[in-house]
């Protein structure tokens, strides 16, 4: 026993067993004071290091969900604070807790009725309950040895394949094979036989899974067979999938297309990153990742273990490891910036250091974005902007370190911050991230989480080979590219120059594109800047049994910016034969209440488009009634685990519609209505007919290219709302 321990208490959980990702269980957590006791006014705190997306515990409804209930000496007269869905305060009001007393917490007691306490929905290898112990002098103590849980994944939902984006013929290549529960973990139970099927490539015809898979399974010696696109499909008899589009070469190009996620997030407790980097590597199947951690919480220990575990993970030709850091000031002072070295072991320079007892190092601190440009100009760091904790304000950039803006995240979609790029006529590039805090890298899903509305983007970069140095040379060069997660195959190309380049021309600019993707097409567009100047034509036949309702937009232009969408409808005419969800990212957005003529939904999105298709079977004419109510995002939350006063989530309730559209209506076309600012819309069309995944190639003048700088990108839209964005050619055209 240690010393704590014998002067402080111990704590202890039961049961402690593993738990399925969001069920529902009861759990008990008892603490025994030490020697020292807990005077009155002394406090004992139980709390999570993990930014968990577990239910909030709830003191008044006996007979709910999550229900606390707690059991001390009643002398001790101790009372409970739920501070926050991470910690729990009891504070003893009354005489002394003696040493060897206990205090119990049980989280989920289901006694009066209730279903118990939900899980976190995110699969974790060591789920923490801390406890600190302030014995009355205003010391606060940690316990050792806190007690902790394994989460797991749940039940099989859908099944997951992953293959090169480019390979050459005879070359063997790698496929990972996945089963998923419903909040994107690993099904680790499950032992399924996959039977995997392509045209013109070889595969395993057989793919089955034991329990030392987890639910992922990595299979050698795939061979293509003949040039072109190929797609490989996978089914165990119930769930089906269809694996990104492989690009098959006669031989290997001088750019292979790696994706990976730099701004793959971060755990708080520095002891969980080499999980980070295992989960990018293994389950996500990425090539690369960023764990980026908000400086202002990274202490010199917490550094070396990151440098550590990157030193780690770092294999060149199989997985790069990208050293760096998240420059975490407020907007005021710049916004959240990525920070990447070319080199490992590098010192780091925080924004501040608020969240850091040991502040030996503060005259290091750099605490305007206009300081980071100055001490990293002239050196080979990378830095990006992006959308998250705080956005990053635009009117401040260095076009030398910093070539490349995050477009879409766990947070959502914010095309708003690359019209303002274009708006200041920067020339970046775009690129996806997930900015988990959930060790998922690469492949988040938001769970339960409030301040996080969209799964895991992607960052796709063209590079000769895979290495650090590579890696961070296409971010600088801006041969990379943007996805909201699908593996989309992008290539982009005017007269020679590829993704990324800037080039003078006197010519009207002849932009080229192919699209390779992983659902059908709703739309590809090339842009010239602000300015769509060619859609596709995209053959898409309406079905006149499917109805599609979709809604979409963000709630302001900054972090934490979503929109809660509430919803109703009722059908005449004919009845629902059932309903399709679209892009609802996470269980937590829902449809109920279904029945022959109705249903509701409840779904939050921010940026991109969500919806349902309902199947409507019949000859008669349909009439829906529809009523929408919508809420806001308005302020940020979360209290930085404990670091300063929790920060609560603001709500503010927003445009309300309510109309009726009928069949007739939308035989003339696609019925919007505009509800705000950011593209807040409700759209009603027919759903486009079912069709395969395909591939569209164009060519496209620009006859009225402007004089000076022309970016060109190519903006794709999939009917699953999935989405890609291409950094831009520049093209400065001069005259005759």
């Amino acid at each position: 026993m240690s010393d704590i321990t014998k002067l402080y208490g111990s704590a202890a959980l039961h049961p402690a067993t593993d738990v399925v990702a969001a069920s529902y269980g009861t759990w008990t957590l008892t603490y025994t004071a030490g020697e020292k006791g807990v005077a009155p006014g002394g406090t004992i705190r139980m709390y999570t290091d993990a930014d968990s997306d577990r239910a909030t515990p709830q003191v008044d409804d006996p007979a709910g969900a999550d229900y606390l209930t707690l059991d001390a000496p009643k002398e001790a007269r101790i009372g409970v604070l739920v501070q926050s869905v991470m910690s729990l305060l009891l504070t003893v009001n009354g005489r002394a807790l003696a040493p060897g007393e206990q205090v119990s917490v049980t989280y989920g007691d289901t006694s009066r009725g209730g279903p118990g306490f939900r899980a976190q929905t995110f699969a974790e290898a060591r789920h923490y309950f801390w406890v600190g112990v302030d014995a009355g002098d205003g010391k606060a103590i940690t316990l050792p040895d806190p007690p902790a849980l394994r989460i797991i994944g749940g039940e099989a939902a859908s099944l997951t394949i992953n293959a090169p984006s480019i390979v050459a013929l005879g070359e063997p290549f790698r496929i990972q094979v996945k089963a998923e529960d419903a909040w994107g973990n690993p099904a680790i139970a499950y032992r399924g036989e996959v039977a995997l099927s392509g045209r013109d490539v070889r595969v395993p015809e057989i793919v089955t899974f034991d329990r030392a898979d987890g639910g992922v399974r990595w299979i050698e010696g795939g061979i293509a067979q003949a040039e072109g696109i190929c797609r490989l499909q996978a089914t165990d008899g119930a769930l089906t999938a269809q694996s990104n589009p492989i690009d098959c070469r006669k031989t290997a190009p001088d750019l292979m297309l790696y994706w990976g996620d730099s701004h793959g997030g971060q755990v708080a407790m520095a002891e969980k990153i080499p999980d980070f980097f295992r989960y990018a590597r293994d389950v996500a199947g990425i090539h690369f990742a960023g764990y980026q951690r908000n400086d202002h919480v990274l202490s010199t220990r917490d550094w070396m273990l990151q440098q550590e575990a990157e030193r780690t993970y770092h294999q060149p030709g199989r997985f790069v490891a990208l050293p760096g850091f998240e420059w975490s000031a407020q907007t005021a002072r710049g916004g959240h910036h990525n920070v990447y070295f070319r080199r490992h072991d590098q010192p780091i320079r925080r924004s501040g250091h608020e969240g850091l007892a040991d502040k030996s190092d503060a005259d290091t601190d750099l605490t305007h974005i206009t300081a980071v440009y100055e001490a990293y100009r002239g050196t080979d760091t990378v830095i990006t902007a992006h959308v998250g904790g705080e956005h990053s304000d635009l009117q401040y950039h260095d076009p030398h370190l910093e070539p490349a803006v995050e477009i879409t995240s766990d947070h959502g979609t914010f095309e708003w911050i690359l019209q303002e790029m274009f708006a200041r006529d920067y020339r970046m590039g775009f690129f996806g991230g997930s900015d988990s805090h959930n060790g998922r890298p690469g492949g988040d899903a938001p769970g339960f989480q409030h301040r996080r509305y969209a799964k895991s983007g992607l960052a796709a970069v063209y590079a000769p080979e895979l290495t650090l140095e590579s890696v961070l040379a296409a971010y600088k060069a801006r041969r990379i590219y943007a996805t909201t997660g699908a593996r989309i195959l992008l290539y982009t190309d005017c007269e020679g120059h590829g993704m990324g380049e800037e080039f003078t021309t006197r010519n009207a600019p002849r932009i080229s594109a192919f699209v390779a993707g992983t659902a059908p097409f709703e739309s590809v567009e090339l842009y010239r800047g602000l300015e769509s100047i060619y859609s596709h034509p995209i053959r898409s036949p309406k079905d006149r049994y499917r109805v599609r309702v979709m809604w979409e937009g963000a709630s302001r232009k900054s972090s934490y910016s979503g929109v809660i969408w509430e919803g109703k409808l009722q059908v005449s005419g004919r009845a629902i034969n059932g309903v399709k969800q679209i892009r609802f990212d996470s269980p937590r957005s829902h449809v109920f209440d279904v029945a022959d003529h109705g249903l509701r939904w409840y779904s939050v999105t921010c940026g991109y488009r969500s919806g349902i298709i309902l199947d409507l079977p019949g000859d008669g004419d349909v009439d829906i009634e529809l009523a929408v109510n919508t809420s806001v995002i308005t302020g940020p939350l979360f209290g930085d685990q404990g670091i300063k006063p929790p920060r609560r989530m603001s709500y503010a309730p927003a445009e309300k519609v309510g109309f009726h559209i009928g069949s007739r209506d939308l035989e003339r076309g696609a019925v919007s209505v505009e509800l705000g600012s950011l593209n807040r819309r409700v759209t009603v069309d027919f759903a486009p007919e079912a069709r395969p995944a395909g591939e569209v190639a164009f060519d496209f003048v620009d006859e009225n290219a402007q004089p000076g700088i022309n970016p060109y990108y190519v903006r794709v839209v999939q009917t699953d709302m999935e989405m890609a964005w291409s950094s831009p050619i520049f093209v400065d055209c001069v005259g005759e």
